[in-house]
């Protein structure tokens, strides 16, 4: 019953999302992936949306409860589909940080998992941090562990801390790519 009521309060941001950018109007209640809020921190309210678009799912961030202009679109937020055995999902952490979790265990040899976490600062969204957990089923030796904090500026690859840290200190949340993602891989060779 909870769920019915929040894609009440929902429905009309994700009719309307395609207005403000470049989704289709009136989704289909199918595309709709996952949706939290709004949450509440000291900055005000907001709730996210990841909806299906293609083989991606697009993050959008909107002003909460009503808003339905987005403040943040990230079209290729997360690969999702029957393909890659993955559906992405949002939640918020205690402290009101938007998490967005994706992974693959049951598809391929190569397994994963992210997270990607969004804060708002100074009215912007952007990039805290992102954690990577990757290994080659058939070899075990084969993995990489990273986190890559953006705000203490910090790169740790499988327990090693690598400097100088080569990554802006803010990414706005709809800037963020997975080139940003690679210095985990690059990094994971001693």
């Amino acid at each position: 019953m909870k769920l019915m009521s929040f894609l009440f309060i929902l429905m009309p941001t994700i009719l309307m999302a395609g207005t403000n950018s470049p989704h289709p109007t009136n989704t289909p209640i199918q595309d709709i992936i996952s949706a939290v809020g709004p949450s509440w921190n000291t900055a005000g309210s907001y709730k996210a949306v990841l909806l299906r678009e293609g083989e991606y799912a697009a993050l959008y961030i909107f002003r909460g409860p009503y808003d339905q202009t987005p403040l943040v679109y990230l079209p290729y937020a997360a690969i999702t589909g029957d393909y890659w055995s993955t559906i992405p999902w949002l939640e918020f952490d205690e402290g009101g940080t938007l998490l967005l979790h994706s992974e693959n265990r049951g598809h391929g040899r190569n397994k994963w998992e992210n997270t990607l976490s969004i804060i708002e600062r100074n009215g912007t969204f952007i990039v805290s941090a992102f954690n990577l957990s990757a290994y080659d089923s058939l070899d075990p030796d084969n993995y990489t562990d990273c986190t890559i904090d953006m705000l203490a500026q910090k790169l740790s690859v499988n327990g090693r801390e690598i400097t100088p840290f080569s990554l802006p200190a803010e990414v706005a949340a709809q800037n963020w790519s997975s080139a940003f993602e690679g210095a985990c891989y690059t990094n994971a060779e001693p």
